[in-house]
């Protein structure tokens, strides 16, 4: 569906300084760590850029993103390739987390009533699923995915079998939405799921970070995407972008004190023993270096046609490409400079 790339040359004056703006479903969250950590210590300033972070509160967002809304907006490869193939001009540029971070909670009485654990095997634990009311972020964002990927696995029906319920106001509403008994469980990223642990009578179906089905443990979950107006209108910032995550990937691995302590600093309020939990859960989540591969783009695009045909929809065109997801030229251009 692509056509040969085009060569690219990014050049600005060391002294040159900008600002783009990025966008997530939610204010924290250990999935968006890399750009976090990147504003806070000034590993974006190191090339001159400033980078805005807003919430929208749910789950996908990226009709925003093609109205400029944005520049920049972190999410599921999957809800990407869900526009892409309809022609949207949308592209992928980096990656931040290679396992599917979104984790799957339960009262622990649905746990018990069925024996099992998070120990217990995958299609034992999604059959706990059957008759619950599931939070998730909405329609087609990650957690719904999720949930419907691990229903089918128990060869459950989602749209029969189960109650995908939609939940907005990010961590806190679906915390509030579990203690006042509209959910039996959800699914959604730390530090909420170990928060509804920990304190609100929940126990682990799957905990993502540590402990995915095996075909998914090398998943690309998070990634970054821009429109293909703004690669072309600001590329020397978006490599610049790019180089900011490679940098906080680079501490993350190489320096896990430091992101340990920034960690601590950027989630203070959490229960200290809760939060040691939580930077042990998520610690390795993340990717070495922020560049995508095409065995992620295999699997994306696999876990995006099943998806597809669970909801009765068209399936992925055959011509859709790694190159029809990704450009990668920024992410290789900023490699090059670190």
């Amino acid at each position: 569906m692509q056509g040969a790339a085009t060569a690219i040359t990014f050049a600005r004056p060391a002294w040159a300084a900008g600002e783009i703006s990025s966008l997530r479903s939610t204010a924290k969250s250990w999935l968006w760590a890399p750009e976090d950590l990147a504003i806070e210590r000034g590993l974006f300033a190191k090339s001159g850029l400033k980078v805005s972070m807003a919430a929208t509160l749910r789950g996908v967002n990226q009709d925003a993103l093609l109205s400029g809304a944005a520049d920049i907006l972190l999410g599921a490869p999957t809800q990407n390739m869900r526009v892409q193939i309809k022609g949207q001009p949308i592209k992928m540029i980096c990656g931040f987390v290679n396992k599917y971070a979104s984790n799957v909670v339960v009262k622990k009485k649905f746990a018990d009533a069925a024996g099992v654990t998070e120990q217990s095997p995958v299609d034992a634990k999604a059959r706990v699923l059957k008759g619950l009311r599931l939070g998730t972020t909405g329609p087609a964002a990650g957690p719904d995915q999720l949930l419907r990927y691990l229903l089918n696995k128990a060869k459950l029906n989602p749209e029969r079998d189960a109650q995908l319920v939609p939940i907005a106001g990010g961590g806190q509403g679906m915390l509030a939405a579990l203690q006042n008994d509209n959910i039996d469980g959800f699914c959604l990223s730390s530090p909420t799921s170990d928060v509804a642990v920990e304190k609100f009578g929940a126990v682990y179906l799957f905990n993502m970070a540590t402990n995915p089905p095996s075909e998914l443990n090398d998943y690309l979950y998070i990634s970054a995407s821009c429109s293909e107006k703004t690669l072309k209108e600001k590329s020397d910032l978006i490599v610049d972008y790019c180089k900011g995550i490679a940098l906080a990937l680079r501490m993350i691995h190489e320096n896990p004190a430091e992101f340990r302590s920034w960690a601590i600093a950027w989630f203070k309020g959490l229960d200290p023993a809760l939060l040691e939990t939580a930077y042990k859960n998520n610690a390795g989540i993340y990717m070495k270096t922020p560049i995508p591969t095409q065995a992620q783009f295999d699997l994306n695009r696999k876990f995006l046609a099943d998806g597809l045909k669970l909801l009765g929809q068209a399936d992925v065109p055959a011509g859709f490409s790694f190159g029809d997801a990704f450009d990668l030229k920024y992410v290789n251009a900023a490699m090059k400079s670190i």
